[in-house]
């Protein structure tokens, strides 16, 4: 378990967004700022201070950090990270430069100086990378959280409801490639289902990638990662009484619910999100990667690092 800080006491949590070279930059900042003057979305916080990187993400460069100040009414641009220590109460690390492979580098320094931290998807582009960050935390006392904003969407608590009944099989398709896009698609399926997952096997080819999760019991959850149609975010659950689908579709809901829980973290010094549920999504991507290449199932004790050798139920023997 993470460190439970204290619980802050001031009514406003200030933010610092490190990285803007991804569109989550612009929208956690009109959340939080408000948009063209009008009211933000999550209360009780408000963006003060940010920092950019100067590199480009894997959308492009999006904005400067000067040109997101200026349009969302942010007092300081820094130079440097580590300025935005001791001026803020909450971190968001956005950089997307490669895909998220600065986040570990740019998170740790928050984390020693015992600032609250939400990390943009994907946490880390290794493991064990991620491992390290959430055993620094717990040192260090201080909440610590990433994800997929999908896990905070309401469309999904249809599908919590068991309408279909007991859970024969969940069906979870999004765009995009499989690490960086794809972990949509399985947080929001894990959302669902919950922890447990056991063992991976994909099936990868240049326009698509189909992934079967397995828990304990067998085959449970299917996700499609498609490039070669025009795929939003659908999950569909079967089971003895029918079929429930559902379309993850209100971004601003579900960007705001992310919001709202990584502010009430620095609000509360508890984390929303157990770190072994983020660590099982991360395992389970680099399953499927390690899967696609030797074309057989990767058990998710395989791809977890040898620290933490009990991260995980056992895959099948």
């Amino acid at each position: 378990m993470q460190g439970k800080p204290q619980e802050r006491t001031q009514s406003m949590i200030r933010v610092g967004i490190v990285g803007t070279n991804t569109s989550h930059a612009g929208v956690f900042a009109g959340l939080l700022n408000g948009v063209d003057g009008g009211p933000p979305q999550v209360e009780d916080a408000r963006v003060v201070g940010v920092w950019s990187s100067g590199k480009e993400g894997l959308s492009g460069m999006h904005s400067a950090a000067p040109e997101l100040a200026g349009t969302y009414r942010i007092d300081r641009v820094a130079t440097e990270p580590s300025e935005l220590i001791g001026t803020i109460d909450l971190a968001l690390i956005l950089d997307d430069f490669d895909g998220g492979a600065l986040h570990p580098e740019l998170a740790r320094p928050f984390l020693e100086a015992g600032v609250p931290i939400y990390v943009d998807k994907p946490m880390a582009l290794a493991v064990d990378e991620a491992v390290a960050l959430f055993t620094l935390a717990e040192e260090k006392s201080t909440p610590l959280m990433s994800c997929s904003a999908l896990r905070f969407a309401s469309e999904l608590d249809v599908l919590r409801q068991d309408g279909a009944g007991e859970l024969s099989t969940l069906v979870s398709v999004g765009p995009g490639d499989w690490y960086n896009y794809g972990i949509h698609a399985v947080e929001a399926a894990l959302a669902v289902r919950g922890p447990g997952a056991t063992q991976v096997q994909q099936f990868s080819s240049a326009d698509r990638d189909i992934t079967v999760i397995e828990d304990e019991t067998g085959p449970r959850i299917v996700v499609g990662t498609l490039r070669d149609a025009r795929a939003g975010f659908h999950l569909t659950s079967y089971g003895p009484q029918g079929v429930v689908q559902t379309e993850v579709a209100d971004y601003q809901s579900f960007y705001a619910n992310t919001m709202s829980a990584a502010v009430g973290m620095a609000r509360t010094g508890t984390a929303p999100i157990d770190r072994q549920a983020t660590l099982e999504v991360l395992a389970i991507l680099a399953a499927g990667q390690r899967s696609a290449t030797i074309g057989a199932p990767v058990r998710l004790t395989d791809v977890l690092p040898d620290v933490m050798p009990d991260a995980m139920p056992g895959g099948n023997e």
